[in-house]
């Protein structure tokens, strides 16, 4: 797969240095990667290794991206959403993206319409970039290439057997595992052969989760739930129980991002690229429960519970393993566009006045979270609505202060309690959206909006 990035970018070195790397030429190529689940590292790696030591007309540095609902290792989402219209001080300057290879991992669990107006802006920039997914879906694909226009891209897939990745699609064979597809767009298969492990999952419902014997690290999909069955399963069934974090102590773990585990895997029954990114975190286990609840779930959730119940997945190859069918394309939903969302953000992309930014802010509120510092070490992202509701329990709250994460330390600020002390949660999430664009200014001095530093979130139950 490495091989073929590289072959295709067609890098050639010229006899110029620049900061003691070598300056290369390569060719404007864009990438859609269909790889199994946890196969993108193998990608990113030799990339890494490579601009370690060269600088290229098109790009110097990568910028991975990550979903907000993963661990805090990598850049979430949300942050490279906002910052990618910004010009003033913020975490990642937007000059870094516009001389980045931006890779976005595991695209499909990002919001649909946010991710098609950051393919639209990285396209419209000349921005190279690789969309990765172990999840594909030929709609979500071709409105990613339609936004890159005549630029080139080129879709990989790792399959079983030629033909498999193109199905559905309006391609015309070129080769064996080659194809052209409308406009500048490529299909390109690949054949690995590489040992994938059997992972067997079993659907179980309503309070059969509780009957799971052996310890189990249960992924749901909220904040709120999961403060929910925390409270239900501490006090109503005296279990020990952990909350975000596991611990050898605990019979269960109860979070809504995915994270390693050493246990068994619950999953809450949700949208097929969740399902298979949380069944990618098992090591040593065979088995991945899939848990039904009472609520009444969207129509994507119920998608993937009826495929899940009416044939056998592989969950760690789309296109099939160890006589499992694959889920590639099997969910037929299309993306969810905002036409004006992205017309509003294209128009003052370049202007970054600061009253059109905030205007347009209100268009997605809904992508933003905040990190929340429950202690110097862990950092916790969370929805604007759990600061909002736990605000009270927040280190230093009163007194007009709220203890808070500045560029140069911590310290008391009157601006993020005025902040929290506002109209409600939608205009907390206006607030926050503007704090990750703009400075905070208090004492005369501008500085940026990181997080809130606060309790330890098992002591707010």
């Amino acid at each position: 797969m490495i091989g073929k990035v590289l072959e295709l970018l067609n890098c050639k070195e010229t006899e110029r240095e620049i900061n003691r790397r070598k300056f290369s030429i390569c060719d404007d190529v864009n990438f859609i990667l269909n790889l199994p689940i946890g196969y993108l590292k193998d990608v990113i790696s030799p990339l890494e290794n490579y601009l370690s030591k060269h600088m290229t007309n098109n790009f110097s540095r990568l910028t991975r991206v990550v979903p907000n609902d993963y661990e805090d290792t990598q850049l979430h989402f949300s942050k490279f959403f906002l910052n990618l219209y910004s010009s003033v001080i913020s975490e990642i300057l937007r000059f870094n993206i516009l001389t980045s290879l931006v890779i976005l991992d595991e695209y499909r669990m990002m919001p649909d319409k946010a991710l098609i107006a950051a393919a639209d802006e990285l396209a419209r920039n000349g921005i190279n970039a690789i969309f990765s997914t172990s999840t594909p879906s030929v709609f979500f694909e071709e409105e990613i290439v339609s936004r890159f226009r005549n630029r080139r891209v080129v879709s990989i897939s790792i399959v079983n057997e030629y033909g498999q990745a193109v199905e559905g699609r309006d391609c015309v064979k070129k080769g064996e595992g080659y194809y052209q597809c409308r406009g500048s767009y490529e299909v390109i298969e690949l054949i690995e052969d590489f040992d994938i492990r059997d992972l067997d999952y079993e659907i179980i419902k309503g309070e059969e989760v509780f009957k799971v014997k052996e310890p189990f690290t249960l992924f749901v999909n909220s904040w709120e739930k999961a403060l929910r069955l925390y409270r239900k399963l501490r006090e109503e069934r005296n279990t020990e129980v952990c909350l975000l974090n596991s611990s050898d102590e605990c019979k269960v773990t109860i979070t809504p991002k995915i994270m390693p585990t050493r246990f068994n895997v619950v999953s809450e029954i949700s949208s097929l690229p969740t399902i298979v990114a949380r069944s990618g975190i098992i090591n040593d286990r065979d088995k991945i429960y899939v848990w039904v609840d009472r609520d009444n779930y969207d129509t994507v959730t119920e998608s993937t519970l009826n495929l899940l119940s009416n044939i056998k997945v592989c969950l760690k190859h789309p296109f099939g393993c160890n006589g499992k069918m694959g889920y590639a394309n099997k969910t037929v939903l299309k993306p969810n566009i905002d036409e004006r969302l992205i017309k509003r953000l294209s128009e003052i992309s370049h202007l970054m006045d600061r009253r059109e930014f905030e205007k347009v802010t209100e268009l997605f509120s809904d992508f933003v979270t905040v990190d929340l510092f429950t202690d110097k070490e862990k950092i916790t992202t969370v929805p604007p609505e759990f600061v909002y509701e736990n605000k009270k329990k927040i280190l230093y709250y009163g007194n007009n202060c709220v203890y808070t994460y500045f560029t140069d330390g911590e310290k008391c600020s009157k601006i993020v309690y005025n902040w929290l002390e506002g109209g409600g949660v939608s205009w907390l999430k206006r607030n926050l959206a503007r704090a990750y664009k703009n400075y905070v200014e208090e004492e005369g001095k501008k500085e940026v909006f990181l997080g809130l530093k606060a309790k330890d979130v098992g002591e707010w139950i």
